[in-house]
């Protein structure tokens, strides 16, 4: 098998040189430049698109057939935050101490370029059939997009099984968490601070006070119960913002917040959100109304730990990096459950090592690049098998 190594750590930074930042730059240039290398390497390919800003790319062959591995990869990323505080160019590609450094490394664009030459190596075996590969716009907005992997499926996509391609060996990702994004808007009424009419309580009412009150008993509320999928993880909900108020001596008529809840598979997303609408309608009054607004309501999902693609990819890293995987769900969501839902097994987390995801000076292990190749290639040729 020839050692595709040096051709992916390329492909890998000229992925990272281009910048595909979600809500800042779309995702054309980073389709072409994927599109070129296909075409390089004599890989069959097609373009699908619902918006023309938001492109995706399905390598391979038999797209509408459930026949073969599938790899899949996101080709926007976060943003980079404050750049003054990394070390090494967010779009430099460079190299240090064995680590390629800059935004996508891990996330998602080394899961591209090793899917890419997966499919090379199998092509190279006379073997393609048992494995393709899609690169998908749009996941960085929150994992619910209209435009990429939704799209594809939409459009008839099938395989046999899947592999997200996202970082990390030590666990073997069998599912995510639900999530649940909710905008809780207040009204109230305004008035002078310092008139006597709110002193007496015959004109206004705090927005800010009423959403304080909910958040007081919001820190109470709690959805029971584990998951054998998710022995790390229980219901959790997190208030991620906090805004109200108008100017000085005016009682605040306006406030919001954002509350991020994770659940579990034995949670119904539909029940959390009665549930915290209910508890927010408990706190109006004649003069404070209560507004809900579902941001975000992504399903838990979770593939059995005795499938066919799990017991491959756990046998051949302890084959290959000698180490035994843990085989469980992750806390964050992500798209995976698109796939399960479509009835597609999907891995929806595994491939090479590394760190900083969504944070500062993320980085590539490149020592895990072969390794990785080697486990993907292998997954492929096994599971035709199957």
């Amino acid at each position: 098998m020839k050692d595709y190594s040096e051709n992916i750590i390329d492909f890998i930074q000229r992925l990272v040189s281009i910048p595909s930042i979600n809500g800042i730059n779309n995702e054309v240039e980073i389709i072409n430049c994927i599109e070129d290398e296909a075409i390089k390497l004599g890989l069959p390919y097609k373009i699908y698109s619902k918006d023309s800003n938001h492109p995706n790319i399905f390598v391979g062959e038999n797209f509408n057939k459930k026949e073969g591995l599938l790899f899949i990869a996101h080709v926007d990323t976060a943003g980079i935050g404050d750049e003054t505080k990394w070390t090494h160019k967010p779009f430099g590609g460079e190299v240090e101490n064995n680590k390629l450094y800059g935004r996508g490394a891990i996330d998602n664009k080394a899961g591209i370029a090793i899917s890419l030459y997966t499919l090379k190596s199998l092509a190279d075996k006379g073997k393609l059939s048992s494995a393709k590969f899609i690169g998908v716009s749009d996941e960085e907005c929150g994992a619910d997009s209209v435009y990429g992997a939704r799209y594809l499926l939409d459009q008839g996509l099938q395989a046999k099984s899947a592999i997200y391609t996202y970082s990390g060996n030590d666990v073997i990702t069998i599912g995510h968490r639900g999530q649940v994004k909710l905008w809780i808007n207040v009204n109230g009424e305004s008035a002078h601070s310092g008139s006597s009419s709110w002193q007496n309580g015959t004109r206004g009412a705090s927005a800010i006070n009423a959403l304080n009150n909910f958040l007081t008993e919001l820190n109470k509320f709690e959805m029971e119960g584990t998951h054998e999928a998710f022995p790390n993880y229980t219901f959790k909900q997190t208030v991620l913002f906090i805004e109200g108020g108008n100017t000085t001596s005016l009682v605040p008529d306006k406030a919001r917040c954002l509350i991020d809840a994770r659940l579990l598979p034995i949670h119904e997303n539909d029940k959390y959100v009665e549930s915290i609408t209910k508890l927010a309608k408990s706190f109006e009054t004649e003069k404070v109304k209560f507004e809900i607004e579902v941001n975000t309501n992504l399903p838990a999902a979770y593939i059995k730990n005795d499938e066919k693609i799990v017991t491959v990819l756990k046998g051949l890293t302890k084959k290959i990096l000698n180490t035994d995987p843990e085989i469980r769900g992750c806390g964050p969501a992500n798209e995976g459950y698109m796939f399960i839902g479509a009835g597609i097994p999907t891995i929806c987390g595994f491939g090479v090592s590394g760190d900083g995801m969504h944070s500062k000076d993320e980085y590539l292990e490149i020592d895990s690049v072969s390794k990785t190749l080697e486990i993907y290639i292998k997954a492929a040729l096994k599971f035709q098998l199957f």
